[in-house]
């Protein structure tokens, strides 16, 4: 399949999952446990296929005030990694749990990136993928401050050339976007999927319509539908997934942990339908897991036999 894979973190986090003992707008309240973990959509896509046994390259922007904890968070989840440090600190987004479990999640702004920054980054993305024949660069997660969405996919096509291909999970591109982009894969929230359309996409119907169209320009296309599972269109095949239902204790990652288990299918060589079956297990077992801790291979297949799976036209 892919000779390497590349993750690309424009807009990192230090993940930061918070357990309250109360729930009082009056008085303090107090932790009773605190976990990090190295964020962003692209970091979580590689400390996840990383758990399952893929080599994979992340690359990508930090905060160089708080470096050392991020960097040492990668390390310590064995991610192969080099991080371009600017001005600035790696924002930290917050997941509150309350005593009764319900959960309350806040997503901080990141630094503000320079073109110089963006120089040096690109440098350090052509180094690594000079002289490779395949590879695949997933670009995914959020922009940081004053980069606008044209200024990154200018940014991303300057990689773009033969044996390049790219996947992508942002909620900024839109169809036409997509149509000149020409991704290997996309892997939306429905959400994220009705921002790229325009459309309120109210039915399934719709959902897999627009899935199906979009394998003119998309080799493969996952849309997740959060506990609901997820619609997977690719070129010659496609399905829709019903994972089991679980007991959910933390959504963060979920999404990334499907698309980095998809890639890790595939590059086992998979068919895309078993490896989008793969994908969703690897999904539900991750929203079984507290913060923004990575699911290991026996976690998925415990969940693959509970899966179902239906053709979709």
């Amino acid at each position: 399949m892919f000779d390497k894979i590349v993750t690309v973190t424009l807009n990192p986090a230090l993940d930061v999952t918070i357990w309250l003992e109360t729930m009082d707008f009056n008085e303090p309240n107090h932790a009773v446990r605190e976990e990090y973990d190295a964020g962003g959509k692209a970091v979580n896509i590689a400390r996840v296929m990383t758990s399952l046994g893929m080599p994979v390259r992340a690359l990508g922007l930090c905060g160089e005030d708080n470096a050392r904890q991020f960097l040492s968070l990668l390390t310590a989840d064995h991610v192969d990694h080099d991080f371009v440090q600017l001005e600035g600190v790696t924002r930290e987004n917050l997941t509150i749990v309350i005593p009764d479990q319900r959960v309350l999640k806040v997503n901080r702004a990141g630094f503000s990136v320079s073109v110089e920054g963006m120089k040096r980054l690109r440098a350090k993305i052509e180094e690594e993928i000079a002289g490779v024949d395949k590879v695949l660069l997933v670009f995914a997660g959020s922009l940081p401050e004053k980069l606008t969405p044209e200024a990154y996919k200018a940014f991303l096509l300057s990689f773009r050339r033969e044996g390049v291909a790219f996947a992508l999970d942002n909620a900024f591109f839109h169809l036409s976007d997509i149509a000149e982009i020409k991704p290997f894969l996309i892997k939306p929230n429905l959400l994220e999927f009705r921002q790229i359309s325009g459309s309120d996409l109210r039915t399934e119907q719709s959902i897999v319509k627009l899935a199906r169209s979009l394998t003119s320009c998309v080799d493969h296309v996952l849309v997740s539908l959060g506990g609901k599972g997820l619609i997977y269109a690719g070129k010659e095949s496609g399905c829709r997934i019903h994972p089991p239902q679980v007991q959910v204790k933390s959504t963060v990652g979920a999404g990334d942990t499907t698309l980095a288990a998809f890639l890790y299918s595939l590059q086992q060589g998979m068919s895309p339908c078993d490896a989008a079956i793969y994908g969703s297990a690897a999904g539900t077992a991750s929203v079984s897991l507290d913060g923004t801790g990575v699911v290991t291979s026996q976690m998925v297949e415990e969940i693959l036999p509970q899966v179902a799976v239906k053709g979709i036209r």
